[in-house]
């Protein structure tokens, strides 16, 4: 099989992966987004699904030599990143976040369940796509792929595991380069192929990466910081994460979180905010207009140092302040947790000298949101105020953190 692809060419594809690629369970991520939400001001990056991601991996991995893991290994290394998106839910980050909220739930650990069929009361005879079942297991038995290596990988219990599921890897190399590349940021492509040849792991599972390619790790992280100052900030982008977000609170309310049939796609549950009784208006008057941000503000600190058990609470305080001070009938809070999103300290072994050498600094902040249907000129003139309302909630100096806000982009 000859993929093409937009950043890497076209490549070919080793004969055992061929069944595997057309999996029910890896074409299902065709329906998925990268992006969290479709976005008006994003319009490739809201129009790449998972798949592309995945196969973009893939092709990373692929480069490289695989210094130190036996050919069996690296089979099940590479079935491993075919599957390793495939229990991502519908609008990603968003549905995963209310039901972490709620149950703990994350896709990382729901992935071994799905692979053995164990995520959903029907199993192995549950539809994963329309009239398909769940197939990957058997066809890496087919493929003569070890399939409890490639759960080894998956679970995080193989030193392998580092090489898609670490702090650098071949996931967040393909990640980066091809968001950059949705955003037309025309970032070079040489450094982080240069990584993906040169990524390794020890037989400890410690990444290996010769200190010499520090100038390459630091474009990576550029690139990074680049891609989410956007993504963080954009106000269409989130806007429409907000409204979704919302939404989904309201259909899944009564639900319990093992009967909500994550294992769907975008299209889905799209159709299904729709048409429900519960989201049908709130779709169809906000989500196709959405509404204007009146306040976006970036703190520094975690949410629990900022007294918050969950981005629920949290939102449920930007809406109680909209609601009570700047009387919003509607208003749609949103929060995002920055956890090294903007900045990621790194650290590797150089397998030459076998020391340990780092870059960058982790990141760590909150980010609050509040939007309401209402004019331009009216979001305007509540942004202020609405931040110092939220800085007096939080018990800080309001004035102090608008300067800091003027000088840096932080409240400190």
């Amino acid at each position: 099989m000859q993929i093409h692809d937009p950043l890497y060419g076209a490549f070919e594809v080793p004969k055992f992966l061929e069944r595997l690629i057309v999996a029910p369970e890896v074409r299902r991520l065709m329906g998925v987004r990268l992006l969290n939400a479709p976005s008006p001001s994003l319009p490739t990056l809201s129009e790449i699904r998972r798949f592309s991601h995945t196969i973009g991996v893939l092709r990373l991995a692929l480069m490289n030599p695989h210094v130190g893991l036996t050919q069996a290994e690296v089979r099940a290394l590479t079935a491993a990143i075919l599957i390793h998106d495939a229990a991502t839910p519908p609008f990603a980050h968003l549905l995963e976040y209310y039901l972490k909220d709620r149950g703990g739930w994350n896709h990382e650990a729901a992935l071994p369940d799905l692979l053995t069929g164990h995520h959903f009361l029907g199993n192995t005879a549950f539809q994963i796509l329309p009239g398909e079942e769940l197939k990957f297991k058997r066809l890496c038995s087919a493929s003569k792929i070890d399939f409890d290596l490639v759960m080894q990988i998956v679970q995080k219990k193989h030193r392998a595991s580092k090489l898609v599921f670490g702090s650098l890897d071949f996931d967040n190399l393909d990640n980066v380069s091809r968001m950059a590349w949705a955003m037309g940021f025309q970032e070079p492509l040489g450094p982080f192929l240069e990584l993906a040849r040169e990524l390794s792991v020890s037989l400890d599972g410690d990444l290996l990466l010769s200190e010499k390619l520090a100038k390459s790790v630091e474009v990576w992280g550029s690139a990074r910081k680049r891609v989410y100052d956007v993504l963080v900030f954009d106000e269409i982008t989130v806007a429409a994460q907000a409204v979704l977000t919302k939404a989904m609170a309201a259909l899944f309310e009564a639900e319990s979180v093992p009967n909500i049939k994550w294992a769907s796609r975008d299209s889905d549950l799209l159709d299904l905010l729709a048409r429900s009784a519960q989201t049908k208006r709130l779709m169809l008057r906000h989500f196709n207009d959405l509404p204007t941000q009146i306040l976006s503000l970036r703190i520094r600190g975690t949410l629990s140092s900022l007294g918050f058990k969950s981005r629920d609470d949290a939102i449920k305080l930007i809406e109680r302040i909209a609601c009570e001070e700047f009387g919003i009938k509607l208003p749609f809070g949103y929060v995002f947790v920055d956890k090294s999103a903007f900045s990621k300290r790194l650290t590797f072994t150089d397998p030459a000298t076998r020391s340990s050498w780092s870059v960058g600094e982790s990141s760590e902040s909150v980010v609050f949101y509040c939007f309401a249907s209402i004019t331009d000129k009216q979001g305007a003139r509540h942004r202020e105020p609405f931040r110092k309302a939220l800085m007096k909630e939080l018990g800080r100096d309001a004035e102090a953190d608008v300067d800091a806000i003027r000088k840096d982009g932080f409240a400190s």
